[in-house]
């Protein structure tokens, strides 16, 4: 690989079609490319002012950070302080397959960890609170003037959980929108945002569902309930939450990609609304299903495998197409970077495999710390460079985004003298 400079990038030109043998496998998307984003000659340069996001993600934190407080105050706290760690042990549980699973799905185009830990944080605090703001007076304005105990729990069930707690975990992925593009730039960045915003709300409702069940366990003397509710909400159902937020972030993903306004409000809401449904379908079954006496799970555990797993099956399986696609993506538009000058065939291979930058890590590692962190973002400033030009050749190219991509590259350019001066040898043989 190499990593002793850059070669010097040049002029348009006509496409050739006797380029094919340079290496790449891939057929040219646009013969101009990677000329569409325009030069970033001279211009004017709005005056940025980083310190102020830092200081609303700071403000951001602590109003989180409040919010936690009153919920474990309030909420957690009167569960007693035996039963609330039985309860968070156990919600730890399928909160870990759920991250595991958004681990294995972000790591391709990592996404900032910051941004990450703000999405969970914002699902376990921020929607739960919201939730249980709103959800009483909105239970209250679709009840009817004295509704029974059985129409209560439905409506509570089916209609107010899925209504209020979809809405507030959708509003902290517009929340991550307005905060900047570059962290829902695409479906997967939407599905992977969605996913721990619903893994953070699972995880508080868990401790809630678990810490009630627990106690009512030690009350009644038997811990069978108990470990039925962990079956059903621990091991069954982890990615129940994930599944249904997880269909806003596709829509208002792909709307971002396309950088489209109309996009963003038909697919955000049409998302949104669908994962409303299957929520709703999900908790509004309970009340429709046969229930045996001898064998009450019998009836939930067809239902679960002849509506749910299908469902979750379908859903994994665009997940996995998604990322297969962020692949093709990848190397398309690299390969496009590359045939201008900017990388040559082997590190196009590095960069769009797993595996090929796990040995280009370690090989940087060898000459240590410095070197590794260099090659590390080198690959990052790359896995950036080329989906930021895909989601570019879906819109019009403007100033912003010619600013990007020239301090996407400048910042590839360092990195890669960085390494080069730190593995070259002193002294020549």
């Amino acid at each position: 690989m190499s990593t002793t400079g850059v070669p010097a990038r040049p002029g348009p030109a006509a496409p050739d079609p006797t380029d094919a043998g340079y290496g790449y496998d891939v057929d040219r998307l646009d013969p101009r490319a990677p000329e569409r984003m325009g030069d970033a000659g001279p211009q004017r340069r709005r005056r940025r002012r980083p310190w102020l996001r830092w200081v609303l993600f700071g403000l951001s934190f602590l109003a989180l950070a409040g919010g936690a407080v009153l919920l474990y105050v309030f909420i957690i706290l009167p569960l007693g302080f035996g039963t609330s760690l039985v309860a968070f042990t156990a919600a730890l549980v399928p909160v870990a397959i759920v991250l595991g699973a958004v681990w294995w799905l972000d790591r391709y185009t990592p996404q900032p960890r910051v941004s990450l830990i703000y999405a969970f944080i914002w699902g376990a605090v921020g929607s739960v609170a919201l939730t249980f703001v709103i959800g009483t007076p909105f239970t209250a304005w679709i009840s009817p003037s004295e509704p029974d105990q059985v129409t209560a729990q439905f409506l509570g069930a089916a209609v107010q959980a899925p209504v209020v707690e979809e809405a507030m975990k959708s509003a902290g992925l517009i929340g991550l929108l307005i905060w900047g593009r570059r962290y829902i730039a695409g479906p997967i960045d939407g599905v992977v945002y969605a996913a721990l915003i619903a893994g953070g709300f699972a995880f508080t409702e868990n401790i809630l569902y678990f810490g009630n069940s627990f106690h009512q366990a030690q009350a009644a003397g038997e811990v069978a309930g108990f470990w039925q509710t962990f079956f059903l909400r621990g091991l069954l159902s982890p990615f129940a939450h994930a599944s249904f937020t997880a269909l806003s972030g596709l829509g208002l993903g792909i709307a971002a990609e396309r950088r489209s306004l109309m996009l963003y409000f038909g697919l955000g809401v049409g998302g949104l609304s669908l994962g409303m449904i299957l929520h709703a379908l999900w908790n509004g079954s309970s009340f429709f299903l046969p229930v045996d006496p001898e064998n009450p799970l019998a009836g939930f555990l067809r239902y679960y495998v002849t509506v749910q797993v299908p469902i979750f099956l379908l859903l994994v399986a665009i997940v996995l197409f998604l990322r297969l696609r962020e692949r093709r993506i990848l190397r398309r538009q690299l390969s496009e970077y590359g045939r201008a000058g900017w990388f040559a065939p082997p590190e196009v291979d590095m960069l769009v495999a797993m595996g090929a930058r796990r040995r280009a890590e370690k090989w940087a590692s060898r000459h240590g710390a410095v070197a590794r962190m260099a090659m590390r973002d080198l690959i990052r400033a790359a896995i950036q460079l080329g989906m930021e030009r895909h989601s570019v050749l879906h819109g019009k190219p403007s100033d912003r985004t010619r600013r990007r991509e020239r301090e996407l590259l400048e910042r590839i350019t360092a990195d890669r003298r960085l390494i080069g001066a730190l593995t070259a040898p002193v002294v020549r043989r």
